[in-house]
Protein backbone atom coordinates (compact mmCIF):
# COMPACT_ATOMS: atom_id res chain seq x y z
CA UNK A 1 0.00 0.00 0.00
CA UNK A 2 1.16 3.52 -1.01
CA UNK A 3 0.94 6.41 1.78
CA UNK A 4 0.32 9.72 0.13
CA UNK A 5 3.86 12.16 0.42
CA UNK A 6 3.18 15.05 2.04
CA UNK A 7 5.13 17.73 0.38
CA UNK A 8 5.34 20.44 3.00
CA UNK A 9 7.71 17.62 4.73
CA UNK A 10 11.30 17.51 4.10
CA UNK A 11 11.95 14.06 3.01
CA UNK A 12 15.14 13.24 5.18
CA UNK A 13 14.02 14.46 8.29
CA UNK A 14 10.91 14.89 8.20
CA UNK A 15 10.12 18.84 9.32
CA UNK A 16 8.89 21.08 7.67
CA UNK A 17 10.72 21.97 4.21
CA UNK A 18 9.23 25.38 4.65
CA UNK A 19 8.55 25.22 0.76
CA UNK A 20 6.00 27.84 -1.15
CA UNK A 21 6.92 26.76 -4.67
CA UNK A 22 3.16 26.95 -5.05
CA UNK A 23 2.46 30.20 -3.40
CA UNK A 24 2.19 33.79 -5.28
CA UNK A 25 6.19 34.73 -4.47
CA UNK A 26 9.29 32.76 -5.56
CA UNK A 27 10.17 30.27 -2.96
CA UNK A 28 13.52 30.27 -1.42
CA UNK A 29 13.92 26.21 -2.82
CA UNK A 30 14.14 28.13 -6.51
CA UNK A 31 17.06 29.43 -5.62
CA UNK A 32 18.69 26.69 -3.90
CA UNK A 33 21.52 25.09 -5.19
CA UNK A 34 20.93 21.45 -3.70
CA UNK A 35 24.02 18.82 -4.28
CA UNK A 36 23.32 15.67 -6.25
CA UNK A 37 24.91 13.76 -3.37
CA UNK A 38 22.04 14.98 -0.96
CA UNK A 39 19.57 14.69 -3.40
CA UNK A 40 20.75 11.00 -3.93
CA UNK A 41 20.10 10.17 -0.11
CA UNK A 42 15.91 11.25 -0.79
CA UNK A 43 14.01 7.79 -0.39
CA UNK A 44 12.68 6.99 -4.28
CA UNK A 45 8.93 6.81 -2.92
CA UNK A 46 9.66 11.00 -2.32
CA UNK A 47 11.86 11.81 -5.27
CA UNK A 48 10.87 14.93 -6.73
CA UNK A 49 7.42 15.05 -4.30
CA UNK A 50 8.67 17.23 -1.48
CA UNK A 51 12.10 19.66 -1.09
CA UNK A 52 14.33 19.06 1.07
CA UNK A 53 14.54 21.80 3.98
CA UNK A 54 16.80 24.65 4.03
CA UNK A 55 18.56 22.93 7.59
CA UNK A 56 19.02 19.84 5.96
CA UNK A 57 20.77 21.61 2.61
CA UNK A 58 22.81 23.61 5.28
CA UNK A 59 24.12 21.08 7.34
CA UNK A 60 24.88 18.97 4.25
CA UNK A 61 26.99 21.99 2.33
CA UNK A 62 28.86 22.40 6.32
CA UNK A 63 29.89 18.61 7.37
CA UNK A 64 30.89 18.71 3.27
CA UNK A 65 32.91 21.40 3.82
CA UNK A 66 34.51 19.90 6.81
CA UNK A 67 35.82 16.77 5.39
CA UNK A 68 37.32 18.50 2.10
CA UNK A 69 39.76 20.68 4.38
Amino acid sequence: MNTPIDSSICPLCQASNQCGVSGEEPCWCTKEKVPEALISQVPNESLNKSCICQACIQKFNVDNVKEVK
